[in-house]
């Protein structure tokens, strides 16, 4: 697991590979759950051994029925494994489903495939990203490099959408296929996995500390940015401000008389 999660935050991951490593480690999971009990419980005997910790299982509960605790044990690796099951189908079902609407677009596919079902790909992949993709034109595009492609490209039946990519940006084909470089683009260009620093937001608490909760939120909003903007405000001249400010209250009291 530690190697997969690794290799899901290296910048230059794709979904498409990240989808199959991900699909390896749910099976590896599913193996360890139906037949890697034994060495599991195994290996934490001999972890216990090597701390001099008794491995022997034990129930503090005496005043109830003694229970089956190695069976106990078993319970509670089989939860532990399906709820990790459980959430990484989760998780990742929305990636699984990108990698599915895209994975046309790699060279196996493109070179085996009958124009019938990649028109129903593109019509597809075109309905969901409509402000980007023509359906005619991408169609009409792919039809025509598929065939141009393996006089480009060495073994274009092995190639992934990267390597596609790269090939028309290296021929600068980009003009001849717009809507194809456009595809490859959005699908190779969507994160594997998302990130964001902790938001401790010292600011913030500054403010409210120093005006308690009698600030509107709207007041609160305008101050946080003037306390993190500061280095603008400084440059700002209040002169100017005030003069604005007189001019749009004199501005809706004449609205108002009117």
């Amino acid at each position: 697991m530690d190697y997969v999660n690794i290799a899901l935050q290296t910048k230059n991951q794709t979904i498409d590979v990240a989808v199959k490593m991900l699909n390896g480690l749910i099976k590896s999971i599913q193996e360890i759950r139906e037949n890697g009990f034994q060495k599991c419980l195994s290996e934490a005997k001999d972890m216990a051994k090597s701390l001099n910790i008794t491995s022997k299982f034990t129930n503090k509960r005496t005043s109830v029925e003694s229970k089956d605790t190695e069976n106990k044990f078993r319970a509670q690796c089989y939860e532990a494994l399906d709820s990790i099951l459980s959430s990484l189908c989760w998780r990742f079902e929305k990636m699984s489903q990108i990698a599915s609407d895209f994975n046309f677009l790699s060279g196996n596919l493109l070179s085996t495939m009958e124009s019938e079902k990649i028109k129903l790909w593109v019509n597809d992949l075109a309905l969901k990203y409509d402000r980007d993709l023509n359906a005619a034109e991408l169609y009409s595009e792919i039809e025509n490099f598929k065939y141009q492609a393996p006089l480009l490209m060495t073994k274009f039946e092995n190639a992934t959408q990267l390597d596609i990519l790269k090939h028309i940006h290296q021929y600068s084909l980009k003009d001849l296929y717009p809507n194809l470089e456009v595809a490859l683009r959005i699908f190779l260009t969507i994160p594997v996995t998302t990130a964001s620093c902790e938001r401790s937001f010292s600011k913030l608490k500054i403010i409210k500390n120093y005006l308690r909760s009698t600030i509107s939120q709207n007041r609160l909003t305008g101050m946080a940015i003037l306390s993190i903007e500061k280095d603008i405000v400084r440059t700002i001249l209040f002169d100017d401000v005030i003069d604005q400010l007189l001019q749009l209250n004199q501005e809706k009291y004449l609205c108002n008389i009117v």
